[in-house]
């Protein structure tokens, strides 16, 4: 076997796929691929372009990313996937995967071809890999009661919403909502039933907000919410809907129905919070003083709340 035909029968047993792309995001080689499930060896891409064989959208984070290896002389890596949604232009005999994810090494090569600068482009299949990471991270932010975000993960995320509020102007509000005289079903019942007692109120709140709020339970009965794009208003009415839902509902424990109620305080973002601190330091004042009111109540945070706190704390 002549060196070339040997070197070539070496890098076709790769088990990643290796690609030689040009400036302009032309295939120049294919090599390897054996262990990246695709069941395609894509030398038939050899001659086109990622525009010829992939979306628009993709072709063009593809080709960036080889620009940006060439433009700055340094190896680029990037993780990305293939779906029945996003999918390079396969041929008919190979079934279309739910979904592949790859880790790209994109390294620029001293070769020119047809005077264009190269690069190499080694993909590996990385899907087991990644859906670990995506479950251990699930784990990691997830309240194992309920299913809703943890106090870790709902601070992170009001701490970068503030961040985009400083940087964009983009507004939103803040709930801390509290299950009333939770103590007393503990207390009666015990714990088993109180913990049914918080799946049930997270349920039912998480059915009223939308998709794109973000819900989490920060201890014990108390949970929070931010309201993205929602001025105080608009919580406050938000507001009014969650505790009529918790009101209406009926929890069933040892032959009898018990009535829940919640109470929640809400606040908006101000030119002024630029962390976290005080913006839930307001919604909890705001909550404690539907609880200390009566209960089965929303107030919103203001001047009167806070002189009410500080007449209290004296």
């Amino acid at each position: 076997m002549e060196l070339k035909d040997r070197y070539y029968a070496i890098l076709d047993s790769l088990p990643d796929h290796v690609f030689v792309f040009s400036k302009s995001g032309t295939y120049i080689d294919v090599y390897g691929g054996a262990e990246n499930a695709t069941g395609f060896d894509c030398k038939s891409f050899i001659g086109k372009t990622l525009y010829d064989v992939a979306p628009l959208e993709m072709a063009e984070e593809f080709h960036s990313h080889i620009l940006m290896a060439l433009r700055t002389n340094k190896t680029q890596v990037v993780k990305y996937k293939f779906d029945k949604q996003d999918m390079i232009d396969l041929p008919d005999h190979v079934p279309v995967p739910q979904e592949i994810w790859f880790e790209g090494i994109i390294t620029p090569l001293p070769i020119t071809e047809n005077g264009e600068r190269t690069v190499v482009w080694m993909a590996r299949n990385i899907t087991k890999q990644y859906k670990l990471e995506q479950r251990l991270k699930q784990l990691s932010e997830i309240d194992d009661l309920t299913g809703v975000f943890n106090r870790r993960a709902f601070t992170q995320t009001l701490r970068e919403t503030v961040k985009e509020y400083q940087l964009t102007g983009r507004t939103f509000s803040v709930l801390m909502l509290d299950i009333d005289r939770f103590k007393n079903v503990n207390d009666t019942f015990g714990h088993s039933y109180g913990d049914e007692v918080i799946q049930h109120t997270a349920n039912l709140v998480a059915n009223v907000l939308r998709q794109s709020d973000c819900f989490g339970r920060i201890g014990g009965e108390e949970f929070a919410a931010i309201l993205f794009d929602t001025e105080l208003e608009d919580a406050i009415t938000v507001s009014e809907k969650l505790r009529f839902a918790v009101e209406q509902s009926l929890f069933h424990v040892e032959n009898q129905d018990i009535k829940l109620t919640i109470s929640i305080g809400v606040t908006q973002v101000n030119k002024f919070d630029t962390d976290i601190k005080n913006l839930m330091s307001r919604a909890d004042k705001a909550m404690y003083l539907s609880k200390n009111t009566g209960r089965n109540k929303v107030s919103h945070y203001d001047e009167k709340v806070e002189q009410l706190t500080e007449l209290k704390e004296s």
